[in-house]
């Protein structure tokens, strides 16, 4: 592509034999003035017609919006925009990948409400290509090439395109995880088993979810379980097994229309050959394709980690597995699976409970890595030139080594820069700007970093507690590189090696811990550790009722809020029948029977609401757990140091979330 191509469009595109109407010529012929249009064609799909373009980018397109390759142009010629068109576009975009820009795409429609309904599109779905909506009739006007270009700013430059905090669901901000999608195909290909492992945020769902779309586009079958979904983890085994196998029938019936007769009986002593035998009918439905069940958030089915006792105990760990892996080893040909989760721990213990682990070295794990700087700069050059920002080179380099080529935090750090940056764009992000800023964007990632650690901290203590040793500056410990503690950190990237010497390898992390960690005085007594937790358990629970209340009056009002509180209380029994006598005041007043295991589950059952507060809807129910399983009035007085940090942990980090709300 020429540097100093000129709007205009492609001698041989002929729009009378490419079928547009009259109107639809009028568009191209004012695209024109600011693109090269180099393809217009009409195509009829699902029903709908559609002409579309492609335009390449002009000189003045390029120098202000750092767009290279061709972008799409669809015109409806209907009054009502349907989502369908999106479809419409995944196909085209599918189908002209080598030409195409994948994020982004100019709308023309009919609809008089194309802009109010863009927006909501993008608000409901923010991983939604970038759409520069226009309708028709402003394409008849004065002023139509500021229109254009106006609009263009207005979507490039007004979006930010980092601030993802979800797992990505779509490819078009995907980035530098193609290989592992590969490798988890090819595993799923040749019916073996798999396990991806790394920390919180790292990004193990989006690439689950990636590996899904591949699968889709191959025809083939997956079924994503979310094990922290309480539905799944509350079951018992038995109940598990029935519930993924309904899963499987649900999604064959919704997304083929193929009806599988399931087994009735499911019981602790039939589940398992019910399983093989549904199973089989799922693989004669599927036109005798293998199916791939992923098992995400895998600690909460896990011995000794889950927050659910009958799964933490082993007891059901055993079971499920053992049906799991009899399932597999005698009907290879029907499903194989892939399990995901921090810590590979699940198959690294050789017994739980005196038993053999079923699934013990039955996978080989996989830990997925951080970007390096060839990645960084892709990731973030390329959605920084959607929003008019363009980096000096040396930032690219401070982020791989200053977060580690986290992307997940990195993105982050990339969305604060935007907006700190002027609005007045394109722009350039320097590095004496981003040192200037450097100490104020490690602040803002407090939160993020929290979510991160903590896990290990408590799910992990003895990896935490490595790290903590580093973090305080015992830097030339030598440990043995066989040893699986250090094994587990270096795949998780947090450490590196340097002359038989371990590091710590991103700053921020060393210095959160190094900030957080408590040390408890060794002549604290019993009665004053009770005392101190009894009373942040208390101001917690306190403020925590009043974001409630709050939450309710703003979002139902004073009466409707009341009913939905309620509905986690049990309807048939004597404590709903006395709370029901009460307005949402006197419920929510601390005074009544309401304690603080309700309060977590409503907050977990609307968690949409609470969400902006509390971040992390995992993190939040580990520490509630954690709290109120430390009660006076539910243990004997005794309470070791490892436990009496770890509820100060919690109780702190409740309070700090819920002061920065109810000032």
């Amino acid at each position: 592509m020429s540097d100093k191509l000129q709007p205009g469009i492609h001698r041989n595109i002929d729009l009378n034999k490419a079928g547009f109407f009259r109107s639809e010529k009028h568009l191209v012929w004012q695209l024109k003035q600011l693109w090269f249009v180099t393809f217009a064609k009409y195509q009829n799909f699902k029903g709908s017609d559609y002409s579309f373009a492609f335009l390449r980018p002009t000189e003045r397109i390029q120098e202000a919006f750092r767009l290279e390759r061709e972008i799409l142009v669809i015109m409806l010629r209907y009054d009502t925009f349907d989502t369908r068109i999106l479809d419409f576009v995944d196909k085209l975009m599918f189908e002209y990948t080598n030409r195409l820009d994948k994020l982004c795409f100019l709308l023309v429609s009919n609809d008089q409400n194309i802009q109010e309904k863009i927006k909501e599109l993008t608000l409901r779905e923010p991983e939604s290509r970038i759409i520069v909506p226009y309708h028709y009739d402003e394409f008849f006007q004065e002023n139509t090439q500021e229109t254009i270009w106006n609009r263009l700013k207005e979507h490039f430059y007004g979006r930010d395109l980092f601030s993802f905090e979800s797992p990505l669901q779509n490819d078009t901000y995907f980035f530098g995880r193609n290989e592992f999608v590969h490798f988890f195909y090819d595993k799923y290909r040749t019916g073996e088993n798999s396990g991806l492992f790394g920390l919180r945020k790292i990004g193990k769902t989006s690439v689950l979810y990636a590996l899904e779309r591949q699968l889709i586009a191959r025809d083939e079958f997956s079924i994503f379980i979310d094990c922290q979904d309480p539905s799944l983890h509350k079951r018992r085994w038995y109940e598990t097994i029935e519930y993924i196998m309904h899963r499987i029938s649900t999604k064959l019936k919704s997304k083929f229309n193929y009806e599988i007769d399931l087994e009735t009986d499911y019981s602790e002593k039939n589940a398992s050959s019910s399983f093989v035998s549904d199973l089989k009918k799922a693989y004669k439905t599927l036109n005798n394709k293998r199916l791939l069940i992923i098992f995400d958030e895998i600690e909460n089915l896990t011995f000794s980690l889950s927050s659910t006792e009958h799964w933490k105990s082993g007891e059901d760990y055993m079971s499920f597995w053992q049906t799991i892996r009899s399932a597999y080893q005698a009907n290879n040909y029907l499903f194989s699976f892939l399990i995901s989760g921090v810590n590979p721990k699940i198959i690294e213990t050789g017994e739980v409970n005196g038993f053999d682990n079923p699934i013990y070295r039955m996978i080989t794990p996989k830990y997925l890595n951080f970007f390096n700087v060839e990645q960084v700069k892709e990731m973030v050059s390329t959605i920084g030139n959607y929003m008019g920002i363009t980096y000096d080179e040396e930032i690219y380099t401070y982020l791989t080594e200053e977060f580690g080529g986290h992307p997940f935090l990195i993105r982050q750090v990339c969305s604060f820069m935007h907006n700190d940056l002027t609005k007045s764009r394109p722009t350039r992000a320097t590095k004496f700007y981003y040192k200037s800023k450097k100490k104020i964007f490690d602040k803002r990632l407090v939160d993020y970093i929290d979510l991160i650690i903590q896990v290990l901290k408590n799910w992990y203590p003895e990896e935490y507690e490595l790290l903590e040793h580093f973090a305080l500056g015992k830097a030339n410990l030598k440990t043995s590189e066989s040893d699986i503690i250090t094994e587990h950190l270096i795949g998780y990237n947090l450490l590196e090696k340097d002359n038989d010497n371990y590091f710590i390898k991103i700053d921020i992390i060393r210095d959160y811990i190094k900030n957080k960690t408590q040390k408890v005085p060794a002549d604290i007594s019993t009665s004053d550790k009770w005392k101190k937790i009894t009373e942040k358990r208390g101001l917690g629970e306190q403020k925590l009722r009043e974001l409630i209340k709050l939450n309710l009056k703003l979002q139902f009002g004073n009466v409707k809020g009341r009913i939905e509180f309620l509905k986690i209380i049990d309807s048939s029994s004597r404590r709903f029948e006395r709370l029901s006598a009460l307005n949402l005041d006197e419920i929510l007043d601390g005074k009544n029977e309401i304690y603080l295991d309700d309060l977590k589950k409503f907050v977990l059952q609307k968690w949409n609401i609470f969400e902006k507060v509390f971040i992390d809807k995992q993190l939040f129910d580990i520490y509630l757990t954690l709290i109120n399983r430390h009660r006076v009035d539910a243990h004997a007085k005794e309470i070791n140091n490892d436990d009496f940090q770890a509820v100060l942990i919690a109780s702190n980090w409740l309070l700090e979330k819920l002061n920065e709300i109810l000032k």
